[in-house]
């Protein structure tokens, strides 16, 4: 089927004329940001963070001067020291990460009844298809992240998602991009199609072979030449080339789950399996600490929940799962604890060595929310 230039120019001014602007908020390099907040020396430091290098660890995230050097999350730490000997080496902290993302959320929600969580330390919103009010909005939302976590903030907005996101991604470390339906075009037009979800470094180098390295590229082949050159991926090309987002926006008031889990210290299994009760107290130990961790989530958030999983996972790789409703909803962690207890006696882990220990709390609803914001450190 092929498009005229008319229809697609329709089909981008449809686009550009939606009632509501879609924003994008994120924290940039946020484990680099989370670790120089707690330690400001390291400020000017290249940073890595990752697993253990002698255990084939990989990249968690790096400070951005070395993506320069062709560093990327998920290639190997030991490859990475390679290509950056001096850079600081630091293990990924996951508990603090996800601490600090709580907060994050709680923050954001201050000026923002719903949105969609992207990752750790990102959000997609609806944002005033206005310029002005959308600039005012994303001013605040910067202001609040700087001034009560310390935390830089990037933001984007624009008619679509994906444009959304890349204009956050043009802000730099802390400031927004708020691209306007008179801009909407223009700013289109100029993108690689590199930058273009789903778009990996094999498409990008096919498309570049077909001289489409740029959107207009994109509207040069043309809708059905997309299709029969890449199939089902080419018609979502061309929408994108139009300024269509496929991904429909799903903001909401409040997370689905929330879970926290737990590395054990590893002790002897031998003296563990002849004592079974102290590898039950080794449990119970720890799943003090998450209930804990949850009861601090539930409250910064304003929430309750309904029903609790337990997930722990044994020395053999073996998981064993169970779960049960509560008998009403609660952010207590005494509640959340005695259930938790429950469903540890009902996995009958006595004498297996548990590795992990996991909670996950679903049936969350507002009960509330809390006016203090907890500290950050």
């Amino acid at each position: 089927m092929s498009v005229s230039e008319g229809e697609r120019a329709k089909l981008t001014l449809s686009a550009g004329a939606a009632t509501t602007a879609v924003g994008f908020a994120e924290v940039p390099d946020f484990h680099v940001a989370v670790l120089r907040r707690e330690f400001p020396d390291l400020l000017d430091s290249s940073i890595l963070i990752g697993g253990d290098p002698a255990k084939r660890g990989k990249v968690v995230a790096r400070s951005s001067d070395l993506g320069l050097r062709g560093i990327v999350p998920g290639m190997s730490l030991l490859d990475a020291l390679v290509l950056a000997p001096g850079a600081k080496c630091v293990r990924t902290d996951l508990s603090r990460a996800r601490e600090v993302s709580g907060l994050l959320r709680a923050a954001i929600r201050q000026e923002l009844e719903a949105v969609e969580v992207d990752g750790l330390a990102g959000f997609y919103f609806r944002a005033p298809r206005d310029v002005d009010a959308a600039k005012r909005l994303v001013e605040r939302l910067e202001a609040r992240v700087r001034d009560g976590l310390q935390l830089p903030l990037r933001l984007g907005v624009a008619p679509v998602r994906f444009l959304a996101r890349i204009a956050a991604e043009d802000s730099g470390v802390s400031s927004a991009t708020v691209i306007g339906s008179e801009d909407f075009e223009r700013y289109l037009l100029q993108q690689p199609v590199d930058r273009l979800p789903g778009v990996g470094p094999k498409t990008a180098a096919r498309l570049a072979e077909l001289g489409a390295d740029r959107i207009p590229g994109l509207h040069a082949l043309g809708l059905e030449r997309l299709e029969i050159l890449f199939g089902p991926q080419g018609r979502g090309l061309w929408l994108l080339a139009c300024g269509l987002d496929p991904t429909a926006l799903r903001v909401r008031r409040h997370p689905v789950t929330l879970s926290r889990e737990e590395t054990l210290v590893e002790q002897e299994t031998t003296d563990l399996i002849r004592e079974p009760k102290r590898n039950v107290d080794r449990i119970a130990d720890s799943l003090s600490r998450i209930s804990g961790s949850l009861e601090q989530a539930l409250r910064r958030d304003g929430l309750r929940a309904s029903r609790i999983a337990l997930k722990l996972t044994c020395a053999n790789q073996l998981t064993v799962t169970r779960s049960c409703s509560l008998p009403s909803p609660t952010a207590e962690a005494s509640r959340l604890m005695a259930a938790a207890q429950e469903l540890c006696g009902r996995a009958a882990v006595e004498d297996r060595l548990v590795r992990r220990a996991c909670l996950v709390l679903k049936g969350l609803e507002i009960s509330g929310a809390e006016d203090r914001q907890l500290d950050l450190f």
